[in-house]
């Protein structure tokens, strides 16, 4: 779990404390203070997860050198690195990337675009992105998935979930042993106060990563199938194709 994002220190150290203690208490890895890496073995592989965002206290976003150094030796020591990140702008008009920083609510959100690519190139296999409130694109990069905003899933009161902004949904991702991109599926869900997240069936979310991964990534190399099915485009399928799954 990332404990890395804006509100992370609304009580202080030891809020975030408190946080850490509870999910050790209860098996769930964490990532988010700066120097807070979940590391773990799955089936004879080593798996990392490190988490960034742009606020005090944190894995620092927008200190684009020590991320590189941070996920380089991450990947020196493990066969798999995740990355997470909170960054980029909140709301409506969110929803399309602006290759290019963001500011919000007088915080420097990044340029997120630039951060993904960055800590591929330095090792990442694969990055997930949230803060927006709002779906973004998915793009493969260096055979790397990157997904820019997945949306609100599970949202407490507060925070709208009106719109675009109540839809979501669950990525499951397979990647090789390598760390390179197989496949994916997005199963849409969608937020009914009072009730929680759902499936969704008129698969808002899934069209909407349609649409916005098209916009943004018009030569790129995935394909969303109407069924949630996200494959390389037959014109980039390669020698990755019979890699073995993790």
């Amino acid at each position: 779990m990332s404990l890395a994002n804006n509100h992370a220190q609304d009580f202080g150290d030891p809020g975030r404390d408190s946080s850490m203690q509870a999910l050790d208490n209860v098996g769930i890895r964490h990532s988010g203070r700066d120097g807070d890496v979940a590391q773990w073995v799955t089936k004879g592989r080593k798996f990392a997860l490190v988490a960034f965002a742009p606020n005090v206290g944190s894995h620092q976003l927008n200190d684009l050198v020590r991320a590189q150094e941070i996920v380089t030796s991450l990947a020196a020591k493990n066969d798999i690195v995740i990355v997470s990140f909170h960054g980029g702008a909140e709301g409506d008009g969110a929803s399309k990337l602006p290759f290019a920083r963001e500011n919000y609510a007088g915080e420097d959100r990044g340029d997120v675009v630039e951060f993904a690519h960055t800590v591929v190139d330095a090792g990442a296999d694969l990055v997930i992105g949230h803060g927006p409130h709002v779906m973004r694109p998915i793009e493969l990069y260096r055979d790397r998935l990157i997904a820019y905003s997945l949306g609100n899933f599970a949202t407490y009161y507060g925070i709208s979930v009106n719109g675009i902004r109540g839809t979501s949904g669950v990525l499951t991702t397979r990647i090789a042993d390598d760390g390179q991109f197989m496949d994916a599926h997005f199963t849409p869900t969608v937020q009914i106060r009072p009730g929680g997240p759902q499936p969704d069936p008129q698969q808002r979310a899934l069209n909407q990563l349609r649409v916005l991964t098209t916009e943004a990534f018009p030569a790129g190399a995935l394909s969303i199938g109407n069924d949630g099915h996200i494959e390389r485009r037959p014109s980039a399928a390669g020698a990755t194709a019979t890699a073995t799954p993790q």
